[in-house]
């Protein structure tokens, strides 16, 4: 049975993943909440649970490590785990804004650099980078969450380009309006999005990489920058001149 680590089982998005991922995978779960996760999964065989603190990125690097003597080559990864801030520019703690960093950006580039040696000495390799449409969207209040998510968009691209030559995929992907602790508002099951989740893990080696998933969709995250040339500073005509 394939192996798959999947980040902030406890609830949510990620709790969904784990119980509905076991059925065809040996899931690696982790969360700060392990008794939370103990409880949850107690009944399901094929999990094995972890404690981690992706906001600590000592303890992150060091269960990882721990993780991969014992588990070994892991060929399929979700970097679930997120946090949501809600503070204006102006009242933002910086210590929050590092946290979010830390746990939406910093800690699943520590998962990658971990796993991505053996998907590619094996020349397989199948990561989901969960996103959210809030680096497009900016909402008012939501600056630390939205910027994070927009470094870990480029940081995921940027990844894909670099594996682009083997038989790993890279990709990102948003789970949608899902109710979870982090959106308690929201009305949609979190089992809507486990359709494009397991398309993105099967993809074969012709699949997509380095492209940005939503509820089946594919989402364009770039502008049109056709006939821009960044090295000579010549723009393109979609531009709007101002000067």
């Amino acid at each position: 049975m394939e192996k798959i680590f999947i980040t902030g089982c406890s609830s949510g998005v990620g709790k969904m993943f784990a119980e509905n991922l076991s059925d065809e995978f040996h899931v690696i779960a982790a969360a700060r909440r392990i008794e939370k996760m103990e409880k949850e999964f107690e009944d399901i065989e094929n999990i094995s649970v972890y404690k981690i603190d992706l906001n600590d990125l000592q303890m992150t690097k060091k269960v990882i490590d721990e993780m991969i003597q014992e588990h070994g080559y892991i060929p399929y990864l979700i970097n679930n785990a997120g946090v949501n801030v809600n503070e204006k520019v102006e009242e933002l703690d910086e210590d929050e804004l590092m946290k979010s960093f830390n746990v939406n950006v910093i800690s699943p580039s520590i998962t990658m650099k971990k796993l991505l040696p053996m998907m590619k000495e094996n020349n397989f390799g199948r990561i989901i980078n969960m996103t959210s449409g809030a680096p497009m969207n900016n909402m008012e209040g939501y600056a630390a969450y939205s910027a994070s998510k927009a470094a870990l968009n480029s940081l995921t691209i940027t990844a894909a380009r670099e594996y682009s030559d083997h038989n790993i995929k890279i990709n990102l992907m948003s789970p949608g309006p899902v109710k979870t602790e982090m959106a308690p508002q929201a009305e949609k099951d979190p089992s809507i999005c486990l359709p494009t989740a397991k398309y993105l893990l099967n993809l074969d080696e012709d699949g997509p990489t380095g492209k940005f998933f939503w509820l089946g969709h594919e989402v364009p995250i770039f502008a049109d920058l056709e006939g821009v040339n960044w090295l000579e500073g010549k723009p393109s005509k979609n531009m709007r001149k101002v000067l």
